[in-house]
């Protein structure tokens, strides 16, 4: 009866064992709870010599990125807001983006970031808090130029965005949303666009994703250079979110503004000397001219650049320097944006025939107070 009674005891733990080890051994190569297998896959799909060209573009993208990031800022700014009588003044606070220029610590941004604040303060990519000087604002091109004053800051270049071509690649750099150091990428979509019809800078168009906290930042082609400054999106009535439309001001416009603000303190534009407006097809056929591209002579302001180059009203300008001219607001801004005491050829229409005139465009007379 024992013999009987061990080896039955004998053979339990014999198929106790086996269990155990079967229970153990699914475990070990389920990788999951309760023994449900689970087998990983072993190495990537696709082996990196097999896509050479998109693994050394996503290389050269953070390369890029990498080298451009120290540059961006992001831009904090308080204001009070009146509220009613018996109520103090409310502290506003407002995001938005900008990028260093120059090792002495100069820093482009929107005018629209800016205006009207009490209080402007830069935080660097290495989390430097520093306050920024106002040192010079323009509306009409809607860009400010700051100042900080701190060790070990990188300057980005001013790129040629009269050399931009639709189509190629670019990258937005901002704070959108007070996501700092967000980059997004894109193509030009377009040049010389009007954001509004009396817009003062023709922009250059984009479908980088741009959104409320990116205004001020740049627009950088393959290189790390700035082609433009992120100002403004396309929206609808109401709405106030990214629609695939960006839009930015030319680098070259911006680098005017530094210049004739470190020069002189303010921003200096060109004048030519004269009052003109687009015309509608109708007007175009009645004075019998090929089409509505280019800026119709009214007045010239006598002893001006116009007058001396001899313009004279119902003169039709068609091309700035070789550029050719769509309408009034072309014009006007393209003599703001040259350089004083520079010499342009202006080619025009006068009753039916074609001529060249040349003028030396000097400083705009201020406004009127």
């Amino acid at each position: 009866m024992r013999r009987t009674l061990f080896i039955i005891l004998i053979i339990g733990l014999v198929g106790f064992g086996i269990f155990r080890w079967q229970r153990l051994n699914s475990l070990a190569h389920s990788g999951a709870p309760g023994g449900k297998k689970y087998t990983p896959a072993v190495g990537p799909r696709i082996a990196p010599e097999d896509v050479q060209v998109l693994t050394a573009l996503d290389a050269e993208y953070t390369r890029l990125t990498a080298a451009v990031m120290p540059s961006v800022v992001s831009i904090a700014t308080t204001r009070s807001v009146s509220r009613a009588p018996f109520l103090p003044p409310r502290e506003e606070q407002s995001l938005g983006s900008g990028v260093i220029v120059s090792q002495e610590g100069h820093i482009l941004t929107n005018h629209h970031v800016v205006v009207g604040v009490e209080t402007i303060v830069v935080q660097l990519t290495d989390g430097r808090r520093l306050p920024a000087q106002l040192i010079g604002t323009d509306e009409v091109t809607d860009i400010a130029i700051l100042k900080i004053t701190a060790p070990d800051i990188v300057p980005l270049p001013l790129g040629d965005s009269d050399a931009v071509r639709v189509g190629q690649m670019v990258f937005a750099v901002g704070n959108p949303f007070g996501f700092q150091g967000s980059v997004t990428q894109g193509i030009v979509s377009g040049r010389d666009r009007r954001a509004s019809e009396d817009s003062g800078v023709e922009f250059l168009q984009t479908d980088a994703a741009v959104n409320e906290g990116n205004s001020g930042g740049p627009l950088l082609n393959l290189r790390g250079e700035i082609i433009g400054i992120n100002s403004r999106i396309f929206s609808r009535a109401q709405q106030t979110a990214w629609l695939g439309i960006s839009f930015a001001i030319p680098s070259n416009v911006a680098r005017r503004a530094l210049e004739s603000v470190l020069k002189t303190g303010r921003i200096v534009r060109g004048h030519l000397g004269v009052t003109t407006f687009g015309l509608t097809p109708e007007i175009a056929r009645q004075l019998a001219l090929p089409d509505t591209s280019g800026a119709l002579v009214v007045d010239v302001l006598p002893g001006s650049p116009a007058a001396l180059a001899g313009l004279q009203p119902r003169d039709f300008i068609r091309s700035y320097n070789g550029r050719p001219i769509t309408d009034s607001y072309a014009l006007r801004e393209r003599v703001a944006e040259t350089d004083l005491h520079t010499k342009v050829t202006l080619g025009i229409l006068r009753e039916g025939r074609e001529l060249s005139l040349t003028a030396e465009i000097v400083e705009a007379p201020a406004p009127p107070k």
